[in-house]
């Protein structure tokens, strides 16, 4: 093993035939290590034009100038310079002739990069011809195993595969008296971590009409660290009966251990809220906001006339009113509007401590009541559950879709590691939530401390500051705050709930942690899921084996790493027929003496 990473490792007297022997050593090192690279100065012998020395520093090396137009940048860009020092130098030896190491700084002063290497600043990025053989390879092997066994079998083939390639690959099956297949659930790796990690809020969602044989698609979706999308499992259903959403609801929470959501929200559906009900009594159900504004739309819309909207009282009962009463009364005033004329409006009424602001304002929802979370993930789907492919095909998308969407994941990851959001304000709260934070909450965070910036102290009783905006123009949305402030313990509580809520503190608890000289976030309201070691803690599964978030990582890399190398050769070799007939000629043998010592070995 030493050996080995004396191979990559720099150290001080290592020589290199050229400079861009060592350029691809550092590039390498950079790679392995999670850091992007760049070059830097270099002196050239004037006489004969040879390069006698020659820097290569860290990408995040230096510091960025200061532009003076950004006061006026709303969006200003990351800070991709952070100083960092780390850096190598090469001289020329003049009896050898050969580039020597004469300096080595290995530390860095910013967070490096995970090990997958194509998305680090510098670095080769794998071309998309090795992804697209792979899926190519594995639609083949589905449609044979379609033609051969016949959809149900075939399902089983297809969780065969990845129980194989995913040790932490779990599927339950839900079978009728005949035997048939009625709900099927599963869970990958990457699932399984999300869960355990970012599962306090989750959203279910059904889609119906998966191509010819009309199952139900149903997927458990919520926010990661970065307020991104990320998927807890999949379902497929034969029916919407209290039975089936007993039964996913069910081996869902089996999958993940037991562990069961804050929050959980869905459709507006009578069978699914009987089945919560009974699986996960003591979790919070919310209907999905978005869900609820299209039906507002769909059936409200027709009756905005004469100057009367409808679809905006109903909204502003949906969102504007904080105490129930201001709720009541301005639904009534709705139904007086419509007379009895829309059904829909007493049902959705009946479900109203499920959606209106001001029954939800205490329930934990990380601020995705309205996030069309389940919609966005599955309007990738929409196209193929419409057109007719057989289930395993449709699985098959769907895992190029939860592919993609870790991808999202580990690019958020590495512009973390590589950028710093822009402090507004250089004050000792703010540069250490841009620490302690993600990029996209400590943008949120530091939104709120601008407004905190606006506000002022309207009144004090006891405890319990009045925190108020300053509205010159009269035309702030912006509602006052009693919060409580406890000094012995610095507890800071706001009648707005929106820590409880969402995890961030609001502007009117930052004021008054500010009037109380508080410069730093209390640690109690430092919400672990919406920081940078969000993902630092091992998951492990049902049978107590750790869970390797991406199985195939390895197998990736090492494929990347090939690909690599000869891409440019071959490119090369391209150009000239002669070169290209002899580099084909050694890759073939090359491919026979491959398989004559490997074919018959297990992968």
């Amino acid at each position: 093993m030493e050996e080995q990473q004396d191979d990559f490792v720099p150290r001080l007297g290592k020589e290199f035939q050229t400079v861009d022997e060592a350029w691809s050593a550092w590039r390498d090192y950079g790679e392995r290590i999670g850091f992007g690279v760049r070059l830097s100065y270099g002196h050239k012998n004037i006489k004969d034009d040879i390069i006698t020395s020659k820097l290569f520093l860290c990408s995040c090396e230096g510091k960025r100038g200061v532009d003076k137009r950004d006061h006026l940048t709303k969006k200003p860009r990351a800070e991709t310079r952070t100083g960092c020092q780390a850096r190598l130098k090469i001289k020329l030896d003049k009896e050898t002739q050969k580039y020597k190491v004469v300096e080595f700084v290995s530390d860095h002063n910013h967070p490096l990069q995970q090990p997958t290497c194509y998305l680090i600043p510098s670095q080769p990025k794998i071309p998309e011809i090795a992804d697209i053989g792979i899926h190519s390879a594995d639609s083949l092997g589905v449609q044979k195993q379609v033609m051969k066994y016949g959809s149900a079998i075939a399902m089983m083939k297809y969780f065969e595969k990845h129980a194989l390639e995913d040790p932490s690959f779990k599927h339950f099956e839900d079978t009728t008296e005949e035997g048939e297949i009625a709900n099927v659930i599963w869970t990958h790796a990457k699932m399984i971590v999300a869960y355990a990690r970012f599962g306090d809020v989750v959203e279910f969602d059904t889609l119906f009409g998966t191509n010819n044989e009309k199952w139900a698609f149903g997927i458990f979706v919520g926010f990661n660290h970065f307020r991104e999308i990320v998927i807890f499992g999949a379902a497929l259903m034969c029916d919407q009966s209290k039975e089936s959403f007993e039964w996913v609801f069910t081996k869902f929470l089996e999958a993940h251990g037991g562990k069961k959501p804050i929050t959980i929200f869905t459709k507006q559906n009578c069978s699914m809220e009987h089945a919560l009900e009974k699986v996960m009594p003591d979790t919070r159900h919310g209907l999905c906001m978005w869900h609820i504004e299209q039906n507002c739309v769909k059936y409200l819309s027709r009756f905005n006339k004469d100057g009367i909207d409808i679809t905006g009282d109903f909204k502003a009962c949906m969102y504007r009113y904080e105490e129930e009463k201001e709720f009541e009364d301005a639904f009534n005033a709705l139904r007086g509007k419509l007379n009895g004329r829309e059904k829909w409006l007493e049902i959705i009424y009946d479900s109203r401590k499920k959606w209106a602001h001001c029954f939800m304002k205490n329930a934990y929802t990380l601020g995705i009541l309205c996030a069309q979370a389940s919609v966005s993930i599955s309007s990738n789907l929409k196209a193929y559950l419409n057109c007719k492919l057989d289930i395993c095909r449709f699985l098959e998308y769907f895992d190029r879709d939860l592919d993609e969407n870790h991808e999202r994941e580990i690019k958020s990851e590495s512009d973390m590691a590589s950028k710093l959001p822009r402090l507004k304000l250089n004050v000792p709260i703010l540069r250490e939530a841009r620490k302690l934070y993600t990029p996209k909450v400590f943008e949120l965070f530091q939104a709120e401390f601008e407004l905190s910036g606006s506000a002022y102290i309207e009144g004090l009783e006891g405890d319990t500051y009045t925190v108020a905006m300053c509205d010159i123009d009269n035309e702030t949305p912006h509602k006052s705050g009693q919060v409580v402030w406890t000094r012995e313990d610095q507890t800071v509580s706001c009648s707005c709930k929106k820590f409880e809520r969402e995890g961030i503190l609001c502007w009117h608890a930052l004021k008054v942690l500010n009037r109380e000289d508080i410069k730093v976030i209390p640690p109690r309201y430092v919400l672990n899921r919406w920081t940078k070691v969000a993902k630092d803690v091992i998951v492990v599964d049902l049978e107590g084996r750790r869970v390797i978030e991406d199985p195939l990582l390895d197998v990736r890399n090492r494929n990347a790493d090939l690909v690599r190398i000869l891409t440019p050769i071959c490119g090369k070799a391209a150009q000239n027929e002669e070169q290209s007939q002899f580099l084909r000629n050694e890759l073939l043998a090359v491919q026979q003496k491959y398989e004559e010592k490997y074919e018959n070995l297990p992968m």
